[in-house]
């Protein structure tokens, strides 16, 4: 059995649950929508109360004016469902990494929905309480990991969420600024960690691209067993 790297079990991600019947009552009463690449689906503060269920392509969810990401999401997972059932103002932004699909389920729809469906209101719940775990181990870590563990342990969670592998390693659609807001430091410091972990032929970057060219490597220094000179 090949070894798992460090962090790789609790970086699964977990969807919402629907059986076949569920999607079908869903699919009934949305209707599909697709995102270009770099869209915003909707906006922090916006008073729009509709659920998003993500079939292809990954978005990113921010917050604040400098556009800190607090989250990615991808297939199978649904987005602006807190919106829907509070009638509140959207309290993060989310736009489209890559060309994105989705089912639009609109506020009352969405309710109804989960009123009718008891199973998928406790999947919904225990996605929520899944990030909400997430969220506060990221708050832990950020304050005592170095920025290099940091760094790579922001690139295995995203080779796992949404990296594609080919014949030179896992490629990665992001930027640094990118990178930088999930694992929260500056770009700066990115771009430093991103130039130690070239000398070291772990990565390669392009234009809004990263290529993970040593997995192994690259989950030493997530781990702490391999520390990069400075």
């Amino acid at each position: 059995m090949q070894e798992a790297h460090p962090g790789s079990a609790r970086h699964q991600r977990p969807g919402l649950l629907l059986g076949q019947k569920d999607r079908t009552d869903l699919e009934l009463i949305g209707h599909p929508i697709r995102y270009p690449r770099g869209s915003i689906l909707f906006g922090e503060g916006e008073q729009t109360d509709y659920a998003l269920l993500i079939s292809k392509g990954h978005v990113k969810i921010t917050v604040g004016s400098r556009e800190r990401i607090v989250g990615i999401r991808g297939p199978g997972e649904v987005v602006g469902e807190m919106a829907a059932i509070e009638a509140q103002p959207r309290s993060a932004s989310v736009y489209a990494m890559t060309d994105v699909e989705a089912l639009y389920v609109s506020a009352a729809n969405w309710r109804e929905y989960l009123d009718t469906h008891p199973l998928v209101t406790r999947s919904l719940l225990l996605l929520l309480a899944h990030r909400l775990r997430e969220a506060t181990r990221k708050q832990a870590e950020s304050g005592y990991l170095e920025r290099e563990r940091r760094v790579a342990m922001g690139l295995l969670e995203l080779a796992e969420m949404m990296g594609e592998t080919g014949e030179d390693g896992i490629s990665l659609a992001i930027s640094q600024a990118e990178l930088g807001g999930l694992v929260g430091i500056s770009r700066e410091t990115v771009s430093q960690v991103i130039g130690q972990l070239k000398q070291w032929k772990i990565i390669r970057t392009g234009r809004q691209r990263m290529l993970i060219c040593d997995q192994d490597k690259l989950a030493a220094v997530a781990s702490g067993d391999t520390i990069l000179p400075r």
